[in-house]
């Protein structure tokens, strides 16, 4: 099935249907194909996404080795940008067919952050394809986190031209988290809008159930499958086992994980 090049179209159908697609951070060859074994396997759309720092390390390679694994895959699957910073290489990204781009002004003022998001939302859209923003902070490699205020996101999705909207309610990088129910609730009563989360590795399953109901789109996976693969290289490491045997185990952790995320998610059998 060919790549999805528009994601406002999966967007709307899960946003009415009320499901989330689980947006796999992947930077190798193994971490993508678990992740598309797992969608086929689960019969669901999903999303994978580079992050600036897979760029670096994968460049345009990493891109085309994606594009050709989504090409050949048989579940709809978008490529999606997390993160992106530098209008550049939202602008590159886009040029090379991607489905979906990140602006990440979470740390800009709320006015700079609406006005930068609108100028990429035009390019997007004459693109055919799609743009997330974010209201708040994440963690991690991100700063602090910083909850999304419920009057600046709706101000935000009715004049910053973005699809999709990356709220933080209490998701966090690299942890455990539980939500804040009632401020996701707010959000998406004031802003009638599909919803991102981000640091969606650790977020109880209960919260995810919860978070879809109440518009959440698409969830970010990007820990869990990382420490899957590393945890697969441990064990062919400590078995002895040749490359391919170990690729193979690391791959295999991948898709274990990727296909409990996305029925968690509520996107199996959604293909």
């Amino acid at each position: 099935m060919a790549q999805i090049s528009d994601a406002r179209t999966l967007y709307a159908r899960a946003y009415e249907e009320h499901f989330a697609m689980p947006s796999f951070n992947v930077c190798n060859l193994e971490m993508a194909q678990g992740c598309l074994a797992a969608a086929e396997e689960e019969r669901a759309p999903i999303m994978l996404q580079t992050y600036p720092g897979d760029l670096a390390h994968g460049g345009e390679a990493l891109i085309v080795l994606l594009k050709t694994l989504i090409q050949e895959a048989g579940v709809p699957v978008l490529l999606h940008l997390d993160h992106g910073q530098d209008p550049e290489m939202i602008a590159d990204c886009l040029r090379q067919g991607y489905s979906s781009v990140m602006f990440d002004g979470g740390d800009l003022g709320l006015e700079k952050n609406i006005s930068q998001t609108r100028d990429l939302a035009e390019m997007a859209h004459a693109l055919s394809s799609s743009l997330e923003g974010e209201l708040g902070l994440f963690g991690g490699d991100h700063g602090s986190v910083r909850f999304t205020d419920p009057d600046e996101a709706k101000r935000y999705t009715a004049e910053s031209g973005a699809d999709t909207l990356a709220v933080s309610v209490g998701s966090e990088h690299h942890q455990q988290s539980r939500l804040d129910l009632k401020r996701l609730e707010t959000i998406a009563n004031r802003t009638g809008h599909p919803l991102v989360l981000h640091g969606g590795s650790g977020i109880h399953p209960d919260d995810v159930h919860t978070a879809v109901e109440f518009g959440v789109v698409k969830i970010n996976i990007g820990h869990a499958i990382s420490k899957a693969m590393t945890e697969g290289a441990r064990e062919g490491i400590e078995g002895d086992l040749d490359h391919y045997a170990m690729l193979k185990v690391m791959r295999e952790r991948v898709r274990s994980v990727a296909a409990e995320k996305i029925r968690i998610m509520g996107c199996a059998n959604r293909a």
